[in-house]
């Protein structure tokens, strides 16, 4: 059984908080600002996903039993030496997953 490694959250994040955040922009959004550890912890979470399924859901390596090193780097603060940021490509799927931003106006040519 995998098990949930704690960090500390400035803040608690709801999920109607998170679409109104900047990192939930298009990357060509001049506003957009990449999400904190806290936020794609915050985001993980909320759905109540493991370090396993972030990994199936994002494409990247993970051990059915100790998760992945590549998920728990992207939630570790930034000063840590440990610390990764997420693609913007991964960070945009998880968004798409949670229901928390649409594809549809994307693809409509709308990119605001």
């Amino acid at each position: 059984m995998e098990t949930h490694p704690k960090y500390e959250i400035s803040g608690r994040i709801e999920l109607s908080d998170l679409s109104t955040r900047a990192c939930t922009r298009l990357y060509s959004d001049p506003e957009y600002v990449p999400p904190t550890p806290a936020e794609v912890d915050g985001l993980i979470k909320l759905m109540g996903w493991s370090q396993s399924d972030v990994a199936k859901l994002t494409g990247v390596s993970y051990d059915p039993k100790k998760g992945s090193t590549t998920v728990r780097k992207w939630r570790t603060p930034v000063g840590s030496s440990e610390h990764r940021d997420i693609p913007y490509a991964a960070w945009r799927l998880l968004l798409l997953y949670a229901g928390i931003v649409q594809i549809g106006s994307v693809l409509a040519g709308n990119l605001e």
